[in-house]
This record gives structure tokens, C-alpha cells and sequence, in this order.
């Protein structure tokens, strides 16, 4: 059990784990250590980045980690031979099940055991579907879990590869498990390894050691995500020079944030809620919502907000993207609409139907030749399908705006927490 402070530091802040005293940044002559995974969590949320790599706050455990790291621990044995024969599917079980226990279901993040055993038998299950699906094509691979750090641009980058193939020559595939939700994957994470991988020269070095060839390059052919519970591949070809790019500006600009000690918070509904530092930070001292403490807009550096904008515009998309596949996926097995229950969350989902209009110019046309544009109240899609399914509508008029017309299924998804989830 920690110990109280006896008397609060000035400039501390109450925390999570008693009086917390901001940490000063250290300065460091040395590159910055950095990953994707770093990355992702300053573009998140910069004081989110401060509070767990600068001032090394722990977070509370999320079993969902816990999961699939025992998920990643049994690939990597089954994997981690140098010939057959391959380690048996009991063999693969026992492992999962050793790493599994290595934890109590506290430690893991779950906050029942019953959560947690029907964790564990999820991960048989899911264990089992992937050893008979890949058990014919089975070979030793060039690198398992192969943890790298690499010098570029004054960064020390780390990658972390679930899995390594070399298809000859110095060219390779790189696997990445997935264990969480089947959701529309982006290839962000995937650029990373390739830049980082083709700048390795240890690489070089365990390919002579493997397989006795002397390689000038590492070149990647392929990335893959691996999505463990469906046995789905999502693969992406080779990445060129303007998308590498594109993204390794991304990275120097987050970096140069962090290397100006740029920590302001950004809050966000979805992120604070679900945020192990909320007590910590000025935003919400004692779990209430204060005024965010930003400098003016005016004084912030234009080109800094640009990229910051462009950032955040593009994780919306991805979020918005996956957002429309999920709901695309409910309307499909839903069928009819009802009410359905996870674990957290329920949701009541109405089928509906709507009209989409390819020709706008026409539409007007036929609104103008039979007198009901104001009727459409001033052209919005409401407006005209409400004129569109009045029994008043005259029969030609309906029969041409039908012409411009396309009628499409959809659904409207309302979802509510369950209470204590």
C-alpha cells in the first residue's frame, strides 16, 4: 500500500493515488524514444502522453490487453520453432492457459472472475478455430515477436512484429495479430513497420544468420493484420514513397510537440470517459468539468494548428468510417430491427426507408413544372420525400420525381450503457 503524503507539495493536485506534483519535463540530449502506440496516445490526447510516459503514472489494467496478450503469448510458441514438428494443438492450449493464470483476474482488469473465465474460454475457443484453420500450412517463420529500435530524424523508433516471413531476396511480409473487435483497419500502424524495417541493418544480419544470403535491402512486399476471432486476413500491398511520406510528417509533427514540451489537454467526451487520469487533470478536478486553460487561438502558430486540424480530421474519418461499417453490419443481422444486448451496451435498432436523388438540377425541374417547390421546403431531402409520399401528389409529378429517385433500407441505431458497465 502506498504511503500518504504527510503534507501536500505546493502545486499539487489531488490524484488517483493521493497528492500528485506535477513532474517536470527532464530535458534529454539523447533521441526521443518513440513507437506508434506513443504516437497514437499523444494524438489522443497530449496530456494523456505526459501523464503516462513523462510522469510514468499507471494506468488501471484493461483485461481486454490482458486478453489478447495471452492471445499473442500461445501464437508465439507455437511459432517459435526452427523445424517441425510444430508444437500440438494441447501443447498450444496449455500454453495460453500458463500465462492465462499468471494473473488474477484483478490484475488482469476484470472486475468478476466469471468475466474472466468466460475470457479464458473465449481464447480456447478462438485458439482451437485458428490451429485447425492454419495447421496445413504451418512453417517455422523468419522472425517471431522480433522487437527492433531504430535512429531516424532524431527519434529512437521501437516495432514490435508479431511475426516475420521472408519470401527470398530480402523481402518480407510482416504480421500483426488482432484480437479486439473486426473493425475497418487502417494501414497507419503498418507504415511504420515498413519504414522502420527497411532501415533496420539487424534485419540485413538475421537474414545471412537464417538462411546463409547476403542481402543489400530489406524491402516489405506485404503488411497484414490478422484478426484472431474470424481467422480474416486484411492485407495491404507495399506502401509507396508519398503515403511513407505523408505519414512520416505526421510523425515529426508529433514529435516536435513533444520535444516542446506541448502538453495541453484535448477533451473529449468518448476519451474522458473512459480515461484512468480524469482526477489528475485541470479539466476535471474533482470529476467535475472546468473551463479548458488554452492559450488564444491567435497566439498558437498557424502552421501548428493546420497540422493539428489535419490530424484530428484525419482520425474522424477513420472513426466515421468505422463507425458506418459497424452500423451497416447491425442493420444487416438485425433484418427487421428490435432490441438487442452485449455486455455494455444495448441498442434498438428500426429499419427505415429513404429516398436518394441522383440529379439535383432535375429534381428542381420537375418541383418548378408542377408549382411545389415551396411544398419541398426549400429542396431538403425531407422536404421532398415529404412530397414525394403525399396522397395529394399528382401522378405525373410523382412518376418523374420516382425517375430521379432511388430508394434505399436503413436503420436507426439508439444505443444506452447499461448501468454499472
Amino acid at each position: 500500500m502506498k504511503k500518504k503524503n504527510k503534507e501536500a507539495e505546493p502545486g499539487a493536485v489531488p490524484g488517483l493515488f493521493g497528492d500528485i506534483v506535477p513532474a517536470p519535463v527532464p530535458a534529454k540530449s539523447g533521441p526521443l524514444a518513440f513507437s506508434y502506440s506513443k504516437m497514437s496516445l499523444y494524438e489522443e490526447c497530449p496530456l494523456k502522453y505526459k501523464f503516462k510516459y513523462i510522469d510514468k503514472i499507471k494506468e488501471e489494467p484493461k483485461f481486454y490487453f490482458a486478453f489478447g496478450n495471452s492471445i499473442h503469448t500461445a501464437l508465439e510458441f507455437l511459432y517459435s520453432v526452427k523445424a517441425p514438428p510444430f508444437p500440438s494443438l494441447e501443447e498450444l492450449l496449455e500454453a495460453f492457459r500458463q500465462d492465462w493464470n499468471l494473473k488474477s483476474y484483478l490484475e488482469k482488469g476484470y472486475r468478476t472472475p466469471q468475466r474472466a473465465e468466460d475470457d479464458y474460454q473465449k481464447g480456447l475457443v478462438m485458439l482451437r478455430a485458428y490451429y485447425e484453420h492454419n495447421r496445413a500450412a504451418f512453417k517455422p517463420p523468419f522472425l517471431v515477436e522480433y522487437s527492433t529500435d531504430v535512429e531516424v530524424d532524431g527519434l529512437l523508433v521501437r516495432t514490435i512484429s508479431d511475426r516475420i516471413e521472408h519470401l527470398g531476396g530480402g523481402e518480407i511480409v510482416i504480421i500483426d495479430y488482432k484480437t479486439g473487435k473486426d473493425v475497418k483497419r487502417q494501414p497507419s500502424q503498418l507504415y511504420m513497420y515498413q519504414k522502420i524495417s527497411e532501415l533496420d541493418p539487424r534485419l540485413k544480419e538475421k537474414i545471412a544468420e537464417t538462411y546463409g544470403q547476403r542481402v543489400g535491402a530489406v524491402r516489405v512486399r506485404q503488411l497484414l493484420y490478422y484478426h484472431v476471432p474470424t481467422l480474416k486476413e486484411y492485407t495491404f500491398e507495399r506502401a509507396d514513397d508519398k503515403e511513407i511520406g505523408g505519414f512520416w510528417e505526421r510523425v515529426l509533427g508529433v514529435a516536435d510537440s513533444i520535444k516542446s514540451i506541448k502538453f495541453d489537454p484535448t477533451p473529449g467526451e468518448q476519451a474522458c470517459a473512459w480515461c484512468d487520469y480524469k482526477k489528475l487533470c485541470p479539466h476535471f478536478f474533482g470529476g467535475h468539468p472546468q473551463p479548458a486553460q488554452r492559450p488564444p487561438a491567435a497566439a498558437e502558430n498557424i502552421e501548428v494548428l493546420v497540422d493539428r486540424y489535419g490530424r484530428l480530421k484525419e482520425k474522424m474519418d477513420e472513426l466515421q468510417a468505422q463507425l458506418a461499417e459497424v452500423a451497416e453490419n447491425i442493420g444487416r443481422a438485425a433484418k427487421d430491427g428490435g432490441e438487442y444486448a452485449g455486455s455494455s451496451y444495448s441498442a434498438k435498432v428500426k429499419k427505415n426507408s429513404k429516398w436518394e436523388f441522383r440529379d439535383r438540377e432535375a429534381v428542381i425541374a420537375v418541383l418548378n413544372q408542377f408549382d411545389l417547390y415551396q411544398k419541398a421546403l426549400s429542396l431538403t431531402l425531407t422536404g421532398i420525400t415529404h412530397v414525394l409520399e403525399s396522397d395529394a401528389l399528382p401522378e405525373p409529378a410523382r412518376k418523374k420525381l420516382l425517375e430521379q429517385a432511388v430508394k434505399k433500407t436503413g436503420y436507426d441505431i439508439k444505443v444506452t450503457k447499461k448501468p454499472g458497465a
